[in-house]
C-alpha cells in the first residue's frame, strides 16, 4: 500500500480530520478532510474547532510552569500547600505529601474511578469542579484521594489534573479558563482555542465539530460537557496547537518569551522511575515528545521531533474505540511529518 493509500484508509475511519505540520517557528501547513457534522453535511474548515481531549494537560502544565516562573508556586512543594478548603487526602484522612510535580507527571497516587470522566450531557444538571473532586456525581464517582505513595506508581489521572485546576484557581483567584486565556492564548494570539465552559460553548458552538461515538452515532447535544477543564476540556485547531507546540520548542532553544529554557527542559525530563512521563507531556525516547487525546467525541495527537523541530498534529471528531497506534492517527503523523 502506498503512503497516499494508507492516508486515505485512515481518513475514511473518521467523519472529519484536520492536520497541521511543519517546523517550529515557521508557518504550519494545514489539511482538512470530511465533515464536521454528518447530519448537515457541513465540511471541516481551517477554523473548525475540535476536541483536544487530554492534550488539555499539556496546556495545563504550561500554565503551572509559567506560574512557577512567576514565583506563584514551587512545583516541588506539596500541592496541598496551595489548596484552599478542599485538600488532597490519603485514605486514612491525612494530608497527602504529593507534590505538584507528582501530580503533573501522574505519580501522586491518585486513581480515577472506573468508567469515569465521560458521559455528561448538555441536558444534565450543571456540576462543579468540587463535585468532581469529591466524587459526588456519576461523572466521577470516586473522590480524588492519594491512594498510593507518591512517586512509587504511575497512574494516569484526570482527577489529578482536576486537583491542579483547583490549585490554579486558588492561587490566582481567577477561573481556570480565564487564566488559560491570559497566560497562553492571548500571549500567543490564538483565536480558536478555549476551554469548554457552558458560556464558551454557547459562544463557539457554530464552529465546534459534532462528536461521534464508536458506533458512529452523534453525541447527544453534538458534544459532551467536560467539567474537568484542565484535564480534558480544551477545544482548538491544529494550527493553534501548532503555535503552542512551536513556542514550546522555541522555549527549549531559549528563544521564547512564554517559558525559559530551563523550565521547558524540566518538562521533557523523564520522571524518576518512569522514563515515559514528563510534566504534562510524554517523552518518546530521547528525540521526541508527544501529547495524546482520546475522548468519547474525538481523538488527536501532537508529536514534536526534538532534533529537527518538526511538529505534526492530527485532530478528529470521532472515538475510534482503539488507541492512536491502532486507529491510524500515529500513521498519519508519520506520513505528514
Amino acid at each position: 500500500m502506498t503512503r497516499e493509500e494508507e492516508k486515505k484508509n485512515v481518513l475514511s475511519r473518521f467523519p472529519g480530520v484536520t492536520m497541521a505540520y511543519g517546523r517550529a517557528g515557521e508557518e504550519a501547513q494545514t489539511e482538512v478532510y470530511g465533515v464536521s457534522d454528518r447530519e448537515s453535511g457541513a465540511p471541516v474548515e481551517r477554523d473548525t474547532v475540535f476536541p483536544a481531549c487530554s492534550i488539555s494537560k499539556f496546556v495545563t502544565a504550561l500554565i503551572v510552569m509559567r506560574m512557577q516562573e512567576l514565583n506563584m508556586i514551587d512545583i516541588d512543594r506539596k500541592v496541598d500547600d496551595y489548596l484552599g478548603q478542599w485538600k488532597l487526602l490519603t485514605p486514612n484522612g491525612n494530608l497527602s505529601d504529593a507534590t505538584i510535580r507528582n501530580v503533573l507527571c501522574h505519580t501522586a497516587g491518585i486513581v480515577d474511578g472506573e468508567d469515569g470522566f465521560y458521559g455528561w450531557r448538555r441536558s444534565d444538571p450543571e456540576i462543579t469542579l468540587l463535585d468532581v473532586l469529591e466524587g459526588k456525581t456519576r461523572y466521577n464517582s470516586n473522590p480524588a484521594i492519594a491512594e498510593m505513595p507518591k512517586g512509587e506508581f504511575f497512574e494516569y489521572s484526570d482527577a489529578g489534573y482536576c486537583v491542579l485546576q483547583q490549585m490554579i484557581q486558588n492561587v490566582t483567584g481567577k477561573a481556570y479558563e480565564d487564566v488559560a486565556e491570559e497566560m497562553i492564548f492571548e500571549r500567543l494570539g490564538l483565536k480558536n482555542s478555549f476551554f469548554a465552559t457552558t458560556q464558551n460553548m454557547e459562544k463557539h458552538q457554530a464552529k465546534m465539530a459534532t462528536g461521534y461515538d464508536e458506533e458512529g452515532t452523534a453525541i447527544p447535544g453534538r458534544f459532551p460537557v467536560i467539567p474537568d477543564l484542565a484535564a480534558s476540556g480544551l477545544w482548538s485547531t491544529p494550527e493553534d496547537l501548532f503555535a503552542i507546540t512551536s513556542e514550546f520548542y522555541l522555549a527549549l532553544q531559549g528563544k521564547s518569551t512564554l517559558l525559559r529554557k530551563e523550565t521547558a527542559q524540566e518538562m521533557i525530563k523523564p520522571a524518576e522511575k518512569f522514563s515515559w512521563a514528563g510534566l504534562g507531556i510524554f517523552p518518546e525516547g530521547e528525540d521526541a515528545v508527544a501529547s495524546r487525546g482520546w475522548g468519547e467525541n474525538g481523538q488527536c495527537m501532537i508529536k514534536l521531533d526534538l532534533r529537527t523541530g518538526t511538529i505534526g498534529i492530527v485532530m478528529t471528531n470521532a472515538n475510534p474505540g482503539v488507541a492512536q497506534a491502532e486507529s491510524g492517527i500515529e500513521k498519519l503523523l508519520e506520513i505528514i511529518a
